[in-house]
C-alpha cells in the first residue's frame, strides 16, 4: 500500500491509525486509506496518543500561538491555553505556560507540569524543562540555556528521573535523558535502568530499544545489540536505527546517505531495496512508514 503526497506538503509517520498532514501551510490528519479524517485547519500539530492530539491555534511560534488537545474527532477536550504542550503518555501530559525553550533574563520563570485527560494538573514540578513519561518514568531538569542573560555550556548534568509522584529516583545527573524501552534509556554516560542506573556502558550507546535489539556502531558499522549489552546482529553497513515491525532503516556508506537508505531485515538483508533520502525516513505501524524520495530542499 502507499499513499502518495504532492511535494508541497509534509507529513508525520502514521499514530493510532492516523497521521498528519499539511495542505496550504494548514494541517490535519488522514487515516491509512489517505481520506481526510480531520481536515487541515490547524498552524501546528503532533502524533496521537493515548486518543488525544496536541495541536497549536495562531500563527506557529507567535507568543499567540496556544496549544490544545483534540480528539480523533477534532473536536477539543482541552482548550488551547499553554504555550507548548507535549503528547500524552501513561495518563499525562507535559505542558508549559511560561516561556517554554529559552527563558527571557527578565521576564517569568519557565512553568511546566503535568496535567491529566480532564485538563487538570497532577503534577506541578520545580523544573525547567520536563519529557514524557515512559515505563513509569520522567526526564526532568533545569535550564541552562541562559544564565544572567548569557549562554552557558550546555555539556553540563541537569537530567534527573522522576517518577508520577515527581519524586527523584537517584542523585544521578545526566546531560541528555531519552525516554525507556524495555526497561532501558538512552544517556550520555549509556543505557541506564529505571533506577538511573548505567547497566550497557557508553562504548555501546546508540538508538533506542525496540522489537528487543538497539541499533549502535562497532568498528565503524551498524549492530545491533540486545538488552544485556550483546552484539546479536553485525550488519556490515555504515549506519542503521531501530528496527519497527521486524524492519529497520539502514544505509551502507556515507557516499549513499541521502538517497541510499532501505530497510533491512532481522537477518541484515535489505527487505526493501536502498531508494530513500534519509530525511522523514519513519518507522513502521500498521505496515506504513513515512519516506521521502529525492532532494530535500
Amino acid at each position: 500500500m502507499r499513499i502518495r503526497l504532492e511535494p508541497s506538503q509534509d507529513a508525520t509517520s502514521f499514530a493510532e491509525g492516523l497521521a498528519a498532514v499539511s495542505r496550504g501551510g494548514l494541517w490535519g490528519y488522514i487515516d491509512t486509506s489517505g481520506a481526510w479524517v480531520i481536515p487541515p485547519r490547524f498552524t501546528t500539530v503532533q502524533e496521537f496518543s493515548e486518543g488525544l492530539a496536541a495541536v497549536g491555534t495562531g500563527e506557529y511560534t507567535s507568543k499567540a500561538t496556544r496549544f490544545g488537545f483534540i480528539d480523533r474527532t477534532g473536536k477539543f477536550v482541552i482548550a488551547p491555553q499553554f504555550n507548548l504542550a507535549l503528547p500524552f503518555s501513561e495518563g499525562v501530559a507535559a505542558v508549559c505556560t511560561g516561556p517554554c525553550l529559552i527563558p527571557e533574563p527578565k521576564g517569568p520563570p519557565t512553568s511546566w507540569g503535568y496535567i491529566n485527560k480532564a485538563g487538570d494538573y497532577v503534577l506541578e514540578t520545580r523544573w525547567e524543562h520536563v519529557g514524557p513519561f515512559s515505563e513509569g518514568r520522567a526526564w526532568v531538569g533545569e535550564m541552562l540555556a541562559l544564565v544572567g542573560g548569557k549562554l552557558i555550556d550546555y555539556q553540563q548534568p541537569t537530567e534527573r528521573l522522576i517518577d508520577h509522584t515527581g519524586r527523584l529516583m537517584s542523585d544521578a545527573r545526566f546531560v541528555i535523558g531519552m525516554p525507556f524501552s524495555q526497561g532501558l534509556a538512552v544517556t550520555d554516560k549509556g543505557y541506564v535502568n529505571r533506577a538511573g542506573e548505567v547497566v550497557i556502558p557508553r562504548r555501546l550507546v546508540g538508538e533506542s530499544f525496540a522489537d528487543g535489539w538497539a541499533a549502535t556502531a562497532q568498528g565503524g558499522q551498524a549492530v545491533f545489540i540486545d538488552t544485556a549489552g550483546k552484539v546479536v546482529l553485525r550488519t556490515g553497513y555504515q549506519y542503521a536505527e531501530s528496527f519497527s515491525e521486524g524492519l529497520a532503516p539502514a544505509c551502507k556508506n556515507d557516499r549513499e546517505y541521502e538517497n541510499g537508505w532501505g530497510y533491512i531485515d532481522r537477518t541484515g538483508k535489505f527487505a526493501i531495496p536502498p531508494q530513500f533520502h534519509h530525511d522523514s525516513l519513519g518507522p513502521f505501524r500498521n505496515g506504513l512508514a513515512l519516506v521521502r524520495f529525492g532532494t530535500v530542499d
